[in-house]
C-alpha cells in the first residue's frame, strides 16, 4: 500500500515537471522497495502455517524479514546513487539499466517469490480435505498470477524505457498493454482472499 501511494506521488510530480528528476527516482526507489517488501511476509505466513509459530520462531521470522529487507533496501540504494542505473526518461518516466533489472529480479525471485511458491505447494499437498485444497489452489493462482501479470510486467516496462529510448511508439504501446494487465490485479487478489481469507462454509 504504502509503495503504491508513492508511486501515485511520483507519478503526480513526473507529470508536472522534469526539473526535479532526483526527487522522482528518490519517490520510485521507495515505491519499488516498499511494494517488494511485502512479498517477504507471505513467505512468513506460509513457514508458519508449514512449521507453526513455535517451530518458526519470532526470532527467525525476523532474521528473515532483516536480510530481505537489507539485500532489497541497499542493493537498490547502491545501484541507483552512486551508479545511476535508475535515471528518469526524456518523457518522464523513469527507466533502468540492465544491471539494476537483474539485480531486483534475482532478489525478489531467489528470496520471495521461489520460497512463496515452494512453501504454498507444500502447503497444498499437506491437506487432506477437499474443500481446504480448493481453497489454497485459489490463493495459489492468485498469487502466480499476481505476480506474472502485475509485478513482472512494471520491472520489464522499466527495462524497455532504458532499452528503447526512442521508440516512443513501442513504449507507449507497452505502457497502454501494461496499464490494462494491470486492472487483473482486482482479480488476483480476490481469489487469494477467496484462497485464505474467506471461511469454509459449514
Amino acid at each position: 500500500m504504502i509503495g503504491l501511494i508513492l508511486n501515485m506521488i511520483y507519478a503526480g510530480i513526473r507529470v508536472a515537471t522534469t526539473s526535479i528528476d532526483h526527487v522522482v527516482v528518490f519517490l520510485h526507489f521507495l515505491s519499488v522497495f516498499f511494494v517488494n517488501f511485502g512479498l517477504i511476509f507471505i513467505v512468513i505466513v506460509n513457514m508458519i502455517i508449514l512449521e507453526s509459530s513455535i517451530i518458526f520462531s519470532v526470532k527467525r521470522q525476523n532474521r528473515f524479514i532483516i536480510l530481505y529487507g537489507i539485500f532489497l533496501f541497499f542493493g537498490m540504494l547502491i545501484l541507483i546513487y552512486p551508479f545511476e542505473f535508475v535515471t528518469v526518461h526524456a518523457s518522464g518516466y523513469t527507466q533502468w539499466d540492465p544491471i539494476f533489472f537483474i539485480y531486483l529480479v534475482l532478489i525478489i525471485t531467489g528470496l520471495a517469490m521461489i520460497p512463496i511458491f515452494y512453501t504454498s505447494f507444500k502447503i497444498y499437498s499437506s491437506f487432506t480435505t477437499k474443500e481446504l485444497k480448493k481453497k489454497w489452489f485459489y490463493y495459489l493462482i492468485g498469487s502466480l498470477g499476481l505476480a506474472i501479470f502485475n509485478l513482472y510486467p512494471v520491472d520489464i516496462l522499466n527495462l524497455l524505457t532504458h532499452s528503447f529510448p526512442e521508440n516512443e511508439g513501442f513504449l507507449n504501446i507497452s505502457r497502454s498493454l501494461i496499464s490494462v494487465l494491470g486492472i487483473s490485479v482486482i482479480f488476483w487478489v480476490s481469489l487469494m482472499y477467496y484462497g485464505i481469507g474467506s471461511k469454509l462454509k459449514p
